[in-house]
């Protein structure tokens, strides 16, 4: 049987996520780490050329002018803290949950884009959704730990929804609008390689082939993905929660106080410390017990993060996502026409591209810091592509459902 052009690719496909797998599952980390520091860079320069010849997906010219205003302004404030450069600038950020409010204000406003064409329209709106986003995203709402939609569009939305669920979508809507039945069976193999990979695959991370390499430029002297691993793992609650025994021996110190207690919870001494406080920012909430002892943040989430098993699980998947999604997007080059630009543009992203190995090479945490402008901002600048897709979806599943699968309207 002859296979076609687009089944060609889409078996390719299916191929690069097994080799993903295969490399998430021996070397989480130095895999998430190659593939960041290398084929990223690569991935957002041309990425940000395709959707710069194509508008960016907007109904609008300039719309995209917001999304880089954005992208300008958190990465000076991430720039002032890495290199302590006017760090009153992240100070204030951080104070005002600034950081959050401007990327939700983003995504919103990439609604805007897609959907109206009226400039005053779009910019009236904007101020609007700002201000309703200024309350909702407060310091004092968001105080304590975040509901998980509220996770969701802030810390998840440029990771893991960026590079897995938005591939995701713009994979079924590439498959949907061409009724191809390869590219469906690649989703499925999207969905069922990384579930096997985390849940179905032995675990043992104490014998794992981490190198001191990989753990130092994960951390990245604090300024790493390490923090994002804590963060998945606290919000969902993935590691050892406080129980009453372990509140009491680690914070009790007055001894009527502690038998009044274990005479209290006698019963219920090992169930999870549910903080009671009314004026505690986490009221009502369990706490991890990494976060409830003493010491350095660093030195108790460590271990959980590289060596437990829930820590291999979420990295393997991380790896995956991150790998494939940039596999993914030059797999399909003559198919997205992301090439086809003129050859003084493509010089330049070649030489922006070799420029930001060196830095990765030169140091890490330098890397990801001199980088950070072009990784969050070509996030920013794909929202209008991802509403078009998820609109897309919608359009091409009603039309299979009214015209059967091999039909086009």
């Amino acid at each position: 049987m002859i296979l076609t052009k687009d089944a060609k690719i889409n078996y390719l496909n299916i191929g690069l996520m097994i080799l993903s797998a295969g490399l998430s599952f021996f070397l989480p980390f130095e895999t998430f780490l190659i593939a960041y520091a290398f084929l990223g860079p690569l991935h957002y320069l041309t990425e940000i050329s395709w959707l710069h010849d194509r508008q960016y997906f907007s109904t609008g010219k300039y719309d995209y002018i917001v999304l880089l205003i954005i992208g300008i302004l958190l990465s000076f404030a991430a720039f002032s803290q890495d290199f302590q450069f006017h760090t009153e600038i992240y100070d204030y950020f951080a104070k005002t949950n600034l950081f959050d409010k401007l990327l939700v204000l983003g995504l919103f406003s990439a609604f805007l884009f897609v959907f109206v064409k009226n400039i005053w329209i779009k910019l009236v709106a904007i101020l609007f959704l700002y201000i309703y986003i200024s309350g909702w995203l407060s310091p004092q709402a968001t105080q304590g730990k975040p509901s998980t939609m509220i996770f969701a569009l802030t810390s998840l939305l440029p990771t893991l929804i960026h590079v897995y669920l938005f591939t995701g979508l713009f994979m079924l809507f590439g498959a949907l609008k061409s009724r191809s039945k390869t590219g469906l069976l690649s989703i499925g193999f999207f969905i069922l390689v990384p579930i096997v990979l985390v849940f179905f695959l032995p675990v043992n991370g104490e014998k794992g082939n981490l190198t001191d390499y990989g753990k130092n430029a994960y951390y990245a002297e604090g300024n790493g993905f390490f923090n994002t691993n804590v963060s998945l793992m606290r919000q969902f609650e993935m590691t050892p929660q406080m129980t009453n025994k372990e509140y009491i021996n680690l914070f009790v110190k007055d001894s009527l106080e502690k038998k009044e207690l274990n005479s209290r919870w006698k019963n219920s001494m090992d169930k999870e410390f549910i903080i009671p406080n009314k004026d505690h920012p986490n009221y009502k909430n369990s706490i991890s017990l990494a976060d409830a002892k003493e010491g350095e943040p660093k030195d108790n989430w460590w271990d959980l993060v590289f060596f437990s098993s829930v820590g291999v699980m979420l990295m393997r998947f991380i790896a995956f996502a991150y790998l494939y999604h940039y596999l993914n997007w030059f797999s399909k080059t003559e198919v997205i026409g992301w090439h086809k630009v003129p050859k003084v543009r493509f010089v330049g992203v070649i030489t922006l591209w070799l420029i930001a190995c060196g830095l990765y090479l030169y140091d890490y945490a330098t890397g990801l810091s001199f980088l950070f402008f072009l990784s969050f901002t070509h996030v920013l600048l794909e929202f209008p592509l991802n509403i078009t897709s998820v609109v897309g979806i919608g359009k091409e599943s009603i039309a299979i459902a009214r015209n059967g699968f091999n039909k086009k309207n």
